[in-house]
């Protein structure tokens, strides 16, 4: 599934990483321990506690799919993320269309205005942006963290059940005033072959996030930071972090309510059946 997609963007990486130049920062010959060392750094960071992706309902509405053989649909709504501006705040919808054979979930960035209680649509992300052909199974948008007027939101895509996936940096200001809604800039992540996971914003210089880099999954990781130019800096490695497994979907709430039974529709949604 996606083998020609995969391939060539494996290629891509691979030719990347040969013609990429890391500039080392400044005092970075001082690795730290681990992650939480340099984040820790960054008290003007407005953030909540991280949204764990929600991997059970997932694959529990796909289970549902295969067992009912029809299509279902599930929606969850992240929690708020209040702005600086107490004006604003931001959250994400995932949106799941599963059938006996695939599925496909796509991701919704929201603002709302708590003054007017308007929404305005930030971004999408979608599986098929990559490649109409060959798209991905998921692609979700996830917002992390304020800094002064400015979010930084994980875009994160792949195939279901692989270990290829990825993820960008989302950056979206706040609107000067309630009529005109800024563009979002999106920022590649630094080239990795094995994978690449926006952390945070940078402690050690404004502006700029912070990306855990590996050409594999046994590899400890690089952290990099990305500026606006796609400049890199390289922090420095650290493993990252263990931490108990997450509450299932905390953070997030559901539009069906609990114990009710997903709707079967015989539609697939303009889902390609493989």
């Amino acid at each position: 599934m996606g083998s020609r997609l995969r391939q060539n963007w494996l290629g891509q990486l691979g030719g990347a990483l040969v013609a990429v130049w890391i500039v080392w920062a400044e005092g970075s010959a001082a690795w730290p321990k681990d992650i939480k060392d340099i984040m820790s750094a960054a008290p003007e960071a407005i953030s909540s506690p991280a949204l764990p992706i929600p991997w059970e309902w997932v694959y529990d509405l796909q289970e549902q799919a295969r067992q009912r053989q029809c299509t279902l649909v599930g929606l969850l709504r992240s929690r708020p993320l209040p702005a600086p501006d107490p004006q604003w705040q931001v959250y994400t919808r995932l949106d799941l269309v599963a059938t006996p054979q695939t599925s496909r979930l796509t991701s919704v960035l929201f603002a709302k205005n708590t003054r007017t209680q308007a929404l305005q649509v930030i971004y999408q992300a979608a599986a098929s942006v990559y490649d109409p052909v060959e798209p991905l199974d998921f692609a979700m948008i996830l917002p992390l963290a304020w800094q002064d007027n400015t979010l930084l939101a994980r875009e994160y895509a792949g195939w279901f059940q692989t270990d290829l996936s990825w993820d960008r940096a989302v950056i979206w200001p706040l609107p000067a005033d309630s009529n005109r809604i800024p563009p979002v800039q999106v920022w590649e992540p630094p080239p990795a072959l094995g994978y690449a996971e926006l952390l945070d914003w940078d402690p050690q210089a404004r502006g700029r996030v912070l990306f855990a880099v590996a050409d594999s999954l046994e590899e400890v990781p690089r952290l990099v930071s990305v500026g606006p130019g796609q400049d890199l800096l390289l922090r420095g490695t650290a493993p990252l972090p263990t931490s108990e497994p997450p509450l299932p979907q905390k953070g997030w709430t559901s539009a069906t309510l609990a114990g009710s039974v997903p709707i079967c529709h015989a539609n697939n949604f303009g889902l390609n059946i493989r």
